[in-house]
């Protein structure tokens, strides 16, 4: 019987070059346990969210300008999490000129948020 059939990673065969991971320290250590943490999470170790994560930051829950808007971003599930985002206040009239000003807002965002609304509204490649 060799080792992959014993289920034992070989630290030798790895090649994860976006951060340390569980398997990456002894067996129940706290580092061991913390990576684990962090990869249920969606982050590295090195504090930055994992490339498939594709739900919108904590502190940058989306504003949607319909509710049409909602359920198409809804209907997308983050591969790590599913649910990429928490419930919004109850939606409420959003005037013309906001709606038109709101793409705008959107490039302001952090790239992880601006990530999450491209999952939900891929940009035009014929646009400009």
């Amino acid at each position: 019987m060799n080792s992959k059939s014993l289920g034992v990673k070989n630290n030798a065969e790895s090649q994860g070059a976006t951060g340390f991971g569980p398997g990456d320290f002894p067996i129940g250590s706290p580092e061991s346990r913390a990576a684990a943490r962090l990869q249920l999470q969606g982050r590295s170790v090195t504090g930055a969210v994992s490339s498939a994560c594709l739900c919108f930051p904590e502190d940058e829950q989306p504003f949607f300008c319909s509710p049409s808007e909602e359920q198409v971003a809804a209907r997308v599930k983050c591969p790590l999490h599913g649910i990429r985002f928490t419930r919004p206040v109850p939606h409420i009239y959003v005037s013309r000129w906001r709606t038109e000003k709101e793409f705008a807002r959107r490039q302001t965002l952090s790239a992880q948020a601006r990530k999450a609304w491209a999952a939900s509204f891929p940009p035009d490649p014929l646009a400009g």
